[in-house]
């Protein structure tokens, strides 16, 4: 099940950047905000089973915008998430709170 909100780390050059990430299903379709650095963003997408779901949103930082799709699967309360941004591809790796 993909509901629910997770702790996440994104591990860049800088270090680990934590944050939290919110997933909510209705149906086929998902949404959520990821929160990192101080700031909060939506997201929308679809499901494509009931523990992977596609999405994608835009992100507003110190370093310029960041637009990106992301894939995102939960095996029991952990999740893996690769988002593939105009900065490159990233992984993030979270657990339900």
């Amino acid at each position: 099940m993909l509901d629910g909100k997770y702790t996440s780390s994104l591990n860049t050059p800088m270090g680990a950047i934590n944050g939290v990430i919110t997933l909510m299903s209705n149906g086929n379709q998902v949404q959520g905000i990821v929160e990192i650095m101080g700031m909060k963003n939506q997201f929308q997408g679809m499901k494509t089973n009931e523990n992977t779901a596609n999405f994608k949103g835009n992100f507003n930082t110190p370093m310029g915008n960041i637009d990106y799709t992301a894939n995102v699967m939960v095996n029991g309360n952990m999740l893996e998430l690769m988002a593939n941004t105009n900065k490159g591809n990233f992984k993030i790796q979270g657990k339900r709170m």
